[in-house]
């Protein structure tokens, strides 16, 4: 038997969870599917679906595929696919996705930029220069 991990993820229906009372610090990678139901501090960096359920609380930057919210996020998000924000949830911070769904009692405290103008490579993007105070090259 081996003891290496299979190569076969995909087919794996297996999740990735940070229980209720638990508490966090640091960066959180993941692939597939994550779940955070305690207290997380630092940085989470995933290709697949983070929910934060209710109740949760993280502070942290987050750049993943989907993001379901609803517990609070402090800190910045970039959604490469979507940010779904239900009635319990609150981001305080910016947010950069193609797609956001916010429901009624969802609370975005930040900028927010959706659509094809989300540059969802990585993190909210600086702000842009306007094209008159931009500097002349020689």
């Amino acid at each position: 038997m081996s003891a290496e991990p299979s190569a076969v993820h995909d087919a794996d229906d297996s999740m990735t969870v940070l229980g209720p009372g638990t508490h966090f610090e640091g960066l959180l990678t993941f692939r597939g599917r994550a779940r955070v139901d305690g207290e997380l501090v630092g940085e989470i960096a995933g290709h697949g679906q983070l929910v934060i359920g209710a109740g949760a609380q993280a502070r942290a930057r987050v750049v993943v595929d989907e993001l379901v919210v609803a517990g609070e996020i402090e800190g910045n998000v970039c959604a490469r696919q979507r940010v779904e924000l239900l009635a319990t949830g609150c981001i305080r911070g910016d947010v950069e996705t193609p797609r956001l769904s916010i429901a009624e009692g969802g609370r975005l405290l930040g900028r927010c930029t959706t659509g094809p103008a989300a540059r969802t490579q990585g993190g909210p993007a600086a702000p842009a220069i306007p094209r008159a105070s931009r500097p002349r090259s020689s």
